[in-house]
């Protein structure tokens, strides 16, 4: 089977194309749930965190639970179908899973399947309600063009994989179109170096030619792009996990190698589910 890649300086074609009547309720209805799971989820995390008191171990596992959920439903509202292959045996220990990124749902993707900590770009801590849940998640943030910010974001990931957390991490920087993975940045496998830690490999594929992909687009219309859609399937690859032992930048390349070949496997595993039904 051939797989083929689109350009990152293209656009998808798909996503611009006019609604009908239907996709435009479709897109009212999942926005409006959107709205109202994210102030629920805020508004009941509020309270299960005051009521169960000043015990970090037990507010830490009320979190946890939070994102799993939260990360769980937000994928059911806008019919994001997740699917794909992932034999890795439990965790045990700490982990940082990379993977390329393709759009906002990565993020409830990575979530729902490996919980732990999320490194995100910087702005989003400021934004109405989804900032206050990422920041009561323990979000890692990093704004990608100030190296101050870059190298605080690079001591809190140490800080987490030295607690044993998992961190989930996109080392491209950015999303992009297409199943190329572009070169891997070596910070958070900096971050890893020298400590007892597992780095999973982890290969995202959404419907091709789709207009899912969030690139070069506000967040909201990329939301109503895939509000749009009656569901998006993506397809979930997990390697073999392997230590983070040697050099910083050989880590990352040899990341990237094994990113970029789940990405192909799980565009192969969409296309012949596709190709089935």
């Amino acid at each position: 089977m051939v797989v083929t890649s689109e350009s990152s300086d293209t656009t998808a074609s798909a996503g611009s194309a006019p609604r009908g009547l239907w996709a435009t309720l479709r897109v009212k209805r999942r926005l409006l749930l959107f709205a109202a799971l994210l102030a629920w989820s805020l508004g009941r995390l509020r309270v299960e965190l005051a009521l169960t008191g000043p015990n970090e171990a037990k507010r830490e596992a009320v979190r946890v639970r939070t994102k799993a959920r939260v990360s769980r439903q937000l994928l059911r509202v806008f019919g994001v179908v997740m699917e794909g292959e992932n034999h890795m045996p439990p965790a045990t220990r700490a982990r940082l899973v990379v993977a390329n990124h393709r759009t906002a749902f990565d993020i409830g993707v990575m979530m729902a399947q490996f919980g732990g900590l999320m490194l995100s770009r910087g702005d989003l801590s400021s934004w109405p309600i989804i900032g206050r849940l990422a920041r009561e998640g323990h979000t890692i943030f990093v704004d990608r063009e100030s190296g101050h910010s870059g190298a605080r974001a690079i001591r809190a990931i140490r800080r987490a994989l030295e607690a044993g957390n998992t961190v989930s991490v996109y080392p491209e920087g950015t999303t992009y179109i297409g199943d190329d993975v572009r070169a891997f940045s070596p910070g958070a496998f900096a971050a890893a170096r020298g400590l007892a830690v597992d780095i999973v490999p982890v290969g995202l594929a959404y419907d091709a030619n789709a207009g899912v992909e969030y690139f070069h687009t506000p967040f909201l219309e990329h939301l109503e792009r895939v509000a749009a859609r009656p569901r998006t399937r993506v397809v979930l690859c997990v390697g073999e996990p392997f230590p983070a032992e040697g050099k910083s930048a050989d880590l990352a390349a040899r990341a990237e190698r094994e990113v970029q070949a789940l990405v192909l496997h799980a565009r192969a595993l969409h296309n012949d589910q596709r190709g089935a039904t």
